[in-house]
């Protein structure tokens, strides 16, 4: 029988290896396939936070623009963002953010 600590300490593992996540926005243009199927770093890459439940935004929105086409918006919970929110999350929550302009 696993004891209630070893339960617990599996339990922690799993939410912080299988929560990693990630929602992709984009502006869709006819047959076009979205930019983050490539390989290629991000554009413009930051973390964005907020407190109380994700309510609340912790600083003013980031200004990105792409001069050449449409910008695409991955959000992204990382390992980082995970052990954030497991261990503080109700209070204050964080998630990185890249924009990908299509080419």
């Amino acid at each position: 029988m696993l004891s209630l600590k070893y339960f617990l300490c599996l339990f922690t593992a799993a939410v912080l290896l299988f929560n990693c996540h990630s929602t992709i926005l984009v502006h869709k243009e006819a047959d076009s396939p979205p930019a983050s199927l490539a390989k290629d770093a991000p554009d413009r890459k930051f973390r964005q936070a907020s407190f109380l439940f994700g309510i609340y935004p912790s600083g003013s929105a980031a200004e990105v623009s792409c001069t050449n086409s449409h910008p695409e918006v991955r959000l992204v919970t990382g390992f980082l963002d995970s052990v954030i929110h497991f261990l503080i999350g109700p209070f204050y929550t964080t998630k990185t953010v890249e924009v990908r302009c299509k080419k």
